[in-house]
């Protein structure tokens, strides 16, 4: 990790690109207002700037080869939206203030003389030690919610209208799972997550009553990084659509791996897999990508797999018998080796008629679609930044960190390509879940997902995305995978997402249609 006053001179802390991915003139987003936090009591601690806190983060200390142009730090200061005063949630469960939501910025005035918290509260901090995620006391009885991580392995959801008290829920429940050990891969659209990078301000924490030293172990503990698909700022993060599924899969696990690497094709390339084209695509497109992987057929690039999608007999022809299509030279003798017909060939390498699967006029058309993003902007979405890789998202840079990883979609405008950036995440998830072999009751990762309706709504409308996440809540327990989602309307989600979710924290509802 790069340290000292040379590395100072060379770059802002992370704390600064954070600002500067979240300053409102660089995305365009509304003046926030003022956030109104819920405290609790704590002794009295010095404040720790920011910067110094953030220090560790340094983007060259990451267990990924990153290559991020260092913008100048933003003077810009945001606050969570105004969505986060009080609301029925907070009134029962009264949330300890996250770290990140203190501050400068935190709504808290600045007073001259510090708070002294009343006795019987004093007492009341003094006494109670967390054993397990703390997520705060109940407004009704004062008894604290101390709960075991290994609840989160039988999935939690998040619901609640707009000012009902979601993002400091997650905030709190994310660092309390950071606390316990926990990594995390946040799916962020609206940035109300990112503030996790910033800390909070030991001053307005003791002032407020709430556990300083709590928050400094989350601090001292834990390493933030905001990935910015599609930008420079923050931590640029790319899709690498042609990575294969594990190799050591069992058959029932590679088929279902290999029909979302198709499906992920079909979808960026403008077919819907629920209608009747897609439907014949997307097959197409497996035995291209699965035979062709077989056999060492290069189906590893844009312009590689239009080829072959183009002409598919060709190709692999031309791959399987070279010699049949050798250029004669000067000591060439006799006639080049005759072609054998294709049922040979698909009977001696099991291969299929791929051109009975797809007429010509469509092939041409899904290869003219396909080489498309090979340059333009549309190549930015594969090329510019770090590929997706869940090991190195779980692998701290420095020993002992919990990592935090937050994927902020509101640097991708186009709509079709966030649905694809997030069922190509899913996709690297769903892979990477399937290695994994944990001890009992061992959390490898926490996954979550924030506003999540677009990419899960009801049936019949089924976005790229959905199958896929639906799979990883079936099947993430198993896998030491906790899963949480959060959303503003309960009727705009799938019920059978909703359903796999064993703890339920629910905010306010102002409207029937809402439930």
């Amino acid at each position: 990790m790069a340290s000292g006053s040379e590395h100072d001179d060379e770059a802002p802390s992370l704390a600064s690109r954070v600002l500067d991915v979240l300053d409102d003139d660089l995305l365009n987003l509304p003046e926030p207002l003022p956030e109104v936090p819920v405290v609790q009591d704590v002794p009295e601690e010095e404040p720790v700037p920011v910067e110094e806190a953030l220090d560790s983060l340094d983007l060259e200390a990451l267990p990924v080869p990153v290559d991020v142009e260092a913008p100048s730090p933003a003077a810009a200061e945001e606050e969570d939206e105004a969505s986060e005063e009080g609301g029925p949630l907070e009134e029962a469960l009264a949330p300890p203030l996250p770290a990140s939501e203190v501050g400068e910025d935190s709504g808290v005035q600045p007073v001259d003389e510090p708070v002294a918290p009343a006795p019987s509260e004093t007492r009341r901090a003094r006494k109670f030690k967390p054993k397990g995620m703390y997520l705060g006391r109940r407004r009704d009885t004062d008894e604290p919610v101390d709960i075991k991580p290994t609840v989160l392995a039988r999935h939690a959801a998040m619901l609640g209208s707009t000012g009902s008290g979601k993002t400091v829920m997650a905030k709190a429940l994310i660092e309390e799972a950071a606390l316990a050990g926990i990594p995390a891969l946040i799916i962020d659209p609206q940035g109300d997550l990112a503030r996790l990078a910033l800390g909070g301000d030991a001053s307005t924490i003791e002032a407020k009553g709430e556990d300083a030293a709590r928050m400094r172990k989350l601090m001292d503990s834990t390493e933030v990084r905001i990935w910015t698909p599609l930008r420079s700022k923050g931590l640029p993060l790319c899709i690498d659509p042609f990575h294969a599924p594990p190799a050591d899969l069992d058959p029932e696990e590679a088929i279902t791996a290999w029909d979302m690497v198709a499906a992920g094709f079909t979808s960026l390339a403008g077919y819907d897999v629920e209608k009747a084209q897609g439907k014949t695509i997307k097959p197409y497109l497996y035995e291209v990508l699965v035979q062709g992987t077989r056999v060492g057929l290069d189906v590893a690039d844009f312009q590689s797999l239009s080829r072959v999608v183009r002409e598919p007999h060709d190709a692999f022809l031309r791959h399987l018998y070279p010699e049949c299509f050798a250029e004669p030279d000067e000591e060439f003798e006799g006639e080049a080796p005759q072609l054998p017909p294709w049922t040979v060939v698909a009977g001696d390498h099991g291969l299929t008629d791929f051109e009975e699967r797809l007429p010509k006029a469509t092939r041409y058309e899904l290869a003219r679609r396909l080489s498309a993003f090979s340059s333009g902007v549309n190549q930015l979405l594969f090329s510019n930044g770090v590929p997706i890789n869940i090991d190195a998202f779980t692998e701290p840079a420095v020993p002992g960190k919990v990592p935090l990883n937050i994927v902020y979609l509101n640097t991708i405008q186009d709509e079709n390509q966030k649905q694809y950036f997030v069922q190509e995440l899913s996709r690297e998830l769903y892979d990477w879940m399937l290695t994994q072999q944990p001890a009992e009751g061992e959390l490898k990762l926490l996954f979550f997902m924030d506003e999540v309706a677009p990419y899960l709504p009801p049936h019949p409308r089924n976005p790229p995305a959905k199958d896929l996440i639906k799979l990883i809540f079936k099947q993430a327990r198993k896998y030491g995978v906790a899963c949480v989602l959060a959303t503003q309307n309960v009727s705009d989600v799938d019920y059978k997402i909703l359903a796999q979710a064993n703890t339920t924290f629910v905010g306010r509802f102002t409207q029937p249609q809402d439930v």
